[in-house]
């Protein structure tokens, strides 16, 4: 199997989207609901934590379980790539390193279309609650695509960016675990941003680039609007972290194998 080149690679859907479907078999398999499993799971944790929340807030049920799940969901989505992407070449997908040859591109876009499938997952509950709360917009969906783009671009990058350096240094991937649970309670995702202070605001949540992909994701599905600041920076992080993975993969795509060990 030779997918060496990196435009052979993104074109092969058929391969990466196999695998993607594989490993999303391989995590229900012997279950009687499979998939439907990550939808309960997700709704019925959102649903308990909104009761109790929206109570500590003083916001409506409704309102507040819009907010949480369309920030939760994709928050687990970014999370997810993050967090398993820092042993995608160094586990998971390392067999496939010493006996085949394959563009390492072919896993993290693997990696990147399971956790959007199971972002998509979620989304009929999502739509649904919109549509109770009478805050579903058509527009929604064409910014969504927008989105959609953008949010793929970044987690085939991060994936090979975070996967080659933690394969080099293997730390790296116990630090980044601890480092994104701490960015979880840093970022709006459970609590609303209006809640803090204008600097804290300033100097806490705007730093933060998971933020700007959370807001963008949420104003999108909540209102049918665009966040432009957030769709700037995102836009710029996108660039900014496709170049920077191109550019790690012409300097060390060959070296790859011989750091897995």
């Amino acid at each position: 199997m030779k997918n060496n080149s990196l435009l052979e690679s993104i074109l092969n859907y058929q391969l990466w989207l196999t695998l993607a479907l594989t490993k999303i078999r391989v995590r229900f398999i012997r279950t009687a609901l499979g998939p439907i499993w990550e939808i309960l799971g997700t709704s019925i944790f959102l649903v308990f934590i909104s009761f109790i929340w929206s109570k500590l807030w003083g916001d409506t049920f409704f309102d507040f379980f819009c907010y949480l799940y369309s920030g939760f969901i994709i928050w687990k989505a970014i999370s997810s790539i993050i967090g398993d992407g820092t042993y995608l070449f160094s586990d998971t997908y390392s067999n496939y390193f010493e006996n085949i040859s394959i563009n390492p591109f072919i896993f993290c876009m693997s990696h990147t279309a399971k956790n959007f499938i199971v972002l998509l997952m979620n989304f009929p509950i999502l739509i649904i609650i919109l549509i109770i709360n009478d805050s579903f917009y058509l527009i929604s969906v064409l910014w969504m695509l927008i989105y959609f783009i953008l949010f793929l671009i970044t987690g085939v990058s991060t994936s090979f960016i975070l996967a080659t350096f933690c394969l080099k240094f293997r730390d790296l991937q116990f630090s980044i675990i601890v480092l994104l649970q701490l960015i979880f309670f840093m970022t709006p995702v459970i609590w609303k941003i209006d809640q803090l202070s204008g600097n804290a605001q300033r100097f806490i949540i705007e730093p933060n680039l998971l933020y700007h992909y959370i807001e963008l994701f949420r104003t999108i599905a909540l209102s049918g609007e665009i966040n432009m600041k957030s769709l700037i920076i995102v836009s710029i992080t996108t660039l900014l972290l496709t170049i920077t993975s191109l550019i790690i993969y012409k300097k060390f795509n060959k070296k790859l194998i011989f750091w897995i060990a």
